[in-house]
């Protein structure tokens, strides 16, 4: 009893504290870039952090962590392709994005081609980024289960509160706040304490391969087909997600955003690794457990010592908020950008915005918790969401960028055509199946260029006037 009372007084202080951060924010947001992009002034010293914080969420600490408890170290590479993808959005288009000075991917799409296109697009992403959400509340509410041995119902119930609230109140400046401080805690939990502490207890890294099958040390012990189909997933999905152009929409320069994803990519691969690397720990701790979601938390609260055990959990939840809070925020500022600022009030003020964007976040996190209780999966959840945004937006948003020829047209019967097939395909093969996004990317490539040679060429707007690279005047 002692144990829980202090493990779980530092995981409620830690949450306090987010709450005060999100108030301090709520103080300092002054016009809407600061609520959407932070002002764009975030240093490369803080970008990368907070990039960092944004894609190693639930999926890559508690999920990692339960996939290196089945299958090994195989497990990281669900992590390594976020790695690899956000890298990616570093070498070939951050620069682009940094210098398009955007608040969502539906301005992108609408600058490109039309604002039809960018108002699907951007439901299409703001429903993904709303998923990631969901995701992140259940994976915190799973580590509280384990901390304090209550049903997930109701802490599900605590996890959404708690993220809806500083989200809400101090938008990106508040997030990206909290992200860092929470990328200092993950970073200190996982590598400092959770893995050589972990080690020690099974003998080290001789008494881990003493104690496993050889499988589990196999870089594609867990399927070359999965190990395929988590790049057609969290690879291409992480390269065109909401949450994550709208960090690089913060960065203070494109050298910023450049460097920061490229570093940010190579400590994602590491982190992956560690985690899985843990899972495989709990394997040899905790052996047969019914749920390996649980394998991490119940690993720190078994072999840590009371104290540092909460400041590790606080360290996991940490990775999860930090993805939650950028997801919805980006869900808010996808509908707020590119529904009610384009349909219902284009002419408001910084402050009516901001005002909507708050109550969106409110709502949204409410749908998101509700949701969350009913799912209680987050390999499924993530599965749809990532189904959706790669096999029906990846195309048309890379095509803006690489081929001159698009059109509108292609756009958006693109993104039409395929979100159909994808979902189409997800009733016929079902989630586990990586045919819904290989057709979709399929029918989405084919539409998107027979469509624009049909149409083409394109207008002087779509063709030349939407990016302009020189235009650096808010970065000098």
């Amino acid at each position: 009893m002692t144990e829980l009372l202090i493990d779980g007084s530092i995981v409620a202080l830690y949450f306090a504290a987010m709450v005060g951060v999100g108030y301090w924010g709520y103080r300092q947001s002054e016009s809407l870039d600061d609520y959407f992009v932070a002002g764009r002034n975030i240093p490369l010293w803080m970008y990368i952090p907070v990039m960092s914080a944004v894609i190693l969420g639930g999926a890559s600490t508690i999920g990692s962590g339960g996939l290196g408890y089945e299958h090994g170290v195989s497990g990281a590479w669900l992590t390594i392709w976020l790695g690899v993808g956000v890298a990616a959005i570093g070498v070939l288009i951050s620069t682009d994005l940094a210098n398009l000075e955007a608040y969502t991917i539906g301005d992108i799409l609408e600058r490109r081609f039309d604002q039809y296109s960018g108002t699907v697009g951007a439901a299409i992403a703001g429903v993904y980024a709303l998923t990631i959400a969901i995701t992140q509340i259940i994976a915190i509410a799973t580590a509280l289960n384990a901390l304090f041995g209550i049903e997930m119902t109701p802490m599900i119930v605590v996890a959404g509160i708690i993220v809806v609230i500083y989200t809400a109140l101090g938008g990106m400046l508040s997030v990206t706040i909290t992200d860092f401080v929470q990328w200092f805690i993950m970073t200190f939990g996982i590598f400092l304490l959770a893995l050589p502490l972990g080690l020690v207890e099974v003998g080290g890294v001789s008494g881990l391969s003493a104690e496993l099958e050889p499988s589990y040390f196999s870089p594609t012990g867990i399927g070359v087909s999965t190990v395929v189909s988590y790049f057609l997933l969290y690879c291409l999905g992480i390269m065109i997600g909401q949450d994550i152009w709208q960090r690089v929409f913060t960065a203070d320069s494109p050298e910023t955003a450049r460097i920061g994803n490229i570093a940010t990519g190579a400590y994602a691969i590491f982190y992956g690794i560690a985690t899985a690397v843990l899972g495989m720990i709990a394997l040899i701790l905790f052996p047969g457990l019914d749920n390996p979601d649980l394998a991490l938390p119940m690993m720190v609260l078994e072999v840590i010592p009371v104290g540092l055990s909460g400041l590790i959990l606080a360290g996991f939840i940490s990775a999860m908020m930090s993805t939650a809070d950028s997801a919805l925020l980006a869900s808010s500022t996808l509908f707020t950008n590119d529904v009610y600022k384009r349909f219902v009030d284009d002419d408001a003020s910084d402050e009516r915005y901001t005002m909507i964007s708050r109550l969106l976040i409110l709502v949204l996190g409410a749908g998101a918790t509700a949701t969350a209780v009913w799912i209680g999966d987050v390999v499924n959840a993530l599965t749809l969401a990532y189904n959706l945004l790669v096999g029906s937006i990846f195309v048309p948003i890379f095509g803006a960028f690489f081929w001159k020829g698009a059109t509108w047209q292609g756009a958006i019967t693109s993104i039409v055509v395929s979100n159909v097939a994808v979902v189409g395909s997800m009733v016929l093969y079902g989630f586990g199946s990586d045919l819904p996004i290989v057709i979709g990317l399929a029918i989405s490539l084919v539409c998107f260029v027979v469509v624009s040679v049909l149409t083409g060429p394109p207008s002087n707007r779509e063709d030349t006037e939407w990016i302009d690279t020189e235009s650096t005047e808010h970065f000098e």
